[in-house]
């Protein structure tokens, strides 16, 4: 049962919602308060905020997701049910570092019912629009719309005949993209003509992490996202499958607008030694701690340009690439664990 001081505390996380510092005193608060309730809260908020500051993929990381998920399994239903009580169709929702956070619904019903969403879980900060062609236009009109941090409209179309294009102008044009850090519109037939769109849309300035991946992007497409004079804060670039080649390699590599850009994601983009040459020799390349090249044919002479160069990686993914066990000792002799060969 909420208390008088509960506000107090929400108050101070949604005023500081990337902060931890708020989230872990209202954790000692429920300490204080005691049920068993409160104690498995402050568990799971204990718990997710100190695995998000570890490593991905590492021990003490995995175990503390463990523990997370099992509260979540054991409460997860009581806490979520202000959310499910609506029965807005909602059917996936998440808990990160301790608040519901997260929900996958339709886009038609989340401009309807924004402002009893947001009233029943104050917290939410990310939304997965799922198959969400033809409502996006709405969608830009609700003001609740600024109040999403992450906002995922993968996969609009499954019949292939919808104008999804008309979907992504209408959300590139949109005015209430200003606190958005996450934006995922990948498998949307997103092409050079929709790359300059997102380009030119100033409400992503403070976007950290794009995915537009399974987009046929081309050369002329990545080419027109690194024109942008809006993607300065991305520190996270998925381009899986964008149809790149050799050419949109090269054109990653005269990048001058990412200087945050810290993780690339490559895969399955036909890319071989040649592109990877001169990437290697690029300041982005120097300047990223995660690249993954899964599935390229860099092959052997890719592998020992990725081997030779200098770098600051802890992460890089060369498996499914044609590369010679001679070729795969030099890489790991190189980067020992931090390579996937």
């Amino acid at each position: 049962m909420p208390t008088a001081d509960e506000p107090a505390f929400l108050a101070a996380i949604l005023a500081t919602p990337d902060d931890d510092t708020p989230r872990l005193v209202f954790a000692d608060w429920l300490d204080e308060r005691g049920t068993d309730d409160d104690r498995a809260r402050a568990a799971l908020i204990r718990a997710q905020c100190r695995a998000e500051v570890l490593p991905e993929g590492g021990t003490a990381r995995k175990k503390l997701a463990r523990e997370a998920n099992a509260l979540i399994r054991a409460h997860g239903k009581r806490w979520a049910a202000p959310l499910t009580a609506l029965q807005l169709g909602v059917d996936h929702y998440e808990f990160p570092r301790g608040f519901l956070d997260s929900v996958r619904m339709s886009a038609t019903t989340f401009a309807r019912n924004a402002k009893k969403l947001f009233d029943a879980v104050p917290t939410l900060r990310a939304a997965h629009f799922v198959h969400a062609a033809n409502e996006l236009q709405a969608l830009t009109k609700c003001k609740y719309l600024s109040r999403l941090a992450s906002v995922n409209v993968s996969d609009m179309c499954w019949c292939g005949n919808c104008p999804i294009h008309r979907d992504l102008d209408a959300l590139f044009k949109c005015e209430k993209l200003d606190a958005l850090t996450t934006l995922i519109v990948h498998s949307d037939r997103m092409d050079a003509a929709g790359a300059r769109k997102l380009a030119a849309c100033a409400g992503l300035a403070k976007l950290k992490a794009l995915d537009v991946s399974y987009n046929p992007l081309g050369e002329a497409g990545v080419t027109a996202m690194l024109k942008s004079k809006h993607l300065g804060n991305l520190t996270e670039l998925y381009l899986s499958s964008c149809e790149l080649g050799d050419a949109g390699l090269k054109a990653l590599a005269r990048a001058k607008g990412l200087p945050a850009l810290r993780k690339l994601v490559l895969t399955g983009n036909e890319l071989t030694a040649d592109g990877l040459g001169a990437f290697v020799a690029s300041p982005l390349f120097a300047q990223l701690t995660h690249l993954d090249l899964w599935h390229n044919p860099i092959k052997h002479t890719g592998a020992k340009a990725l081997a030779a160069a200098e770098s600051a990686l802890d992460f890089l993914d060369v498996r499914a690439c044609g590369i010679t066990e001679a070729a795969k000792k030099v890489l790991v002799k190189r980067f020992g664990k931090k390579v996937k060969v």
